[in-house]
């Protein structure tokens, strides 16, 4: 099934993908960064995101993945699939 942007955000479900990921990560907020990536994404838009090892990219990754699904929920229409292309290889290198 091929991913189709959203046209607008749901600000109930954007709230709710927030609080989500703050209580399942044991974090006090979602950095500013984050939640735009994470916009910007539901609405099909590319999304460059520089930000140093430790800076919280894979929770704006996981910031669609909140907004589709809620914990319990076991809908087909809230399964989703989020292709992220990094550079893991420049990562362990580093490491």
């Amino acid at each position: 099934m091929v991913y189709q942007p959203l046209s607008s955000l749901d600000h109930h479900k954007t709230r709710k993908a927030s609080e989500s990921l703050c209580n399942t990560f044991g974090i006090p907020s979602l950095r500013d960064y984050q939640e735009q990536a994470g916009y910007n994404i539901l609405l099909g838009k590319d999304t460059f995101l520089d930000i140093p090892t430790g800076g919280g990219k894979t929770l704006a990754f996981y910031y669609p993945l909140f907004y589709h699904w809620q914990p319990g929920v076991t809908e087909k229409d809230a399964q989703k699939i989020v292709l992220v292309i990094g550079p893991l290889s420049r990562l362990l290198q580093a490491q």
